[in-house]
């Protein structure tokens, strides 16, 4: 006898199996009632007209409030406001921009510039070199 593809159902013989066609109905039926498990019918009709994959549906595992709503609750990326302590990891930051400065470090050394040309550096041995006239207010 021939079975089904998916769920390997015995598909009685048309014109002979004269005696089996109730056998075999009644194990098809009671493989389709243990493969549904008690789904209802309103559980089958949520389904209908979805479109989301498996790996889709599999995202969802784990959840255990609205989606939304947890997106909805985290912090916007311009201007975001916290509450509490927030931690922020340890940036490697080489240039600030202040607009016509700027302030750069590199191998070790502070770069202070304005339109382009460094106007002052500072080493980590605390050396201090100035490009231009200095002027001064109290005692050097």
């Amino acid at each position: 006898m021939a079975t089904t593809t998916n769920y390997s159902f015995t598909l009685p013989t048309v014109g002979g199996s004269q005696d089996q066609w109730g056998t075999n109905l009644n194990a098809n039926w009671t493989s389709l009632d243990t493969l549904l498990g008690g789904v209802s019918a309103a559980e089958f009709s949520i389904l209908d007209g979805a479109t989301a994959t498996t790996a889709e549906v599999n995202y969802l595992s784990g959840v255990t409030s609205a989606i939304q709503t947890q997106i909805d609750a985290k912090a916007p990326i311009a201007s975001p406001t916290f509450t509490g302590a927030a931690t922020i990891p340890t940036a490697n930051i080489t240039t600030v921009d202040f607009g016509d400065w700027t302030i750069t470090e590199d191998a070790g050394v502070l770069k202070f510039a304005t339109g382009g040309v460094n106007k002052m550096s500072l080493d980590a041995s605390g050396n201090l070199t100035v490009t231009g006239n200095i002027n001064t207010s109290g005692t050097i």
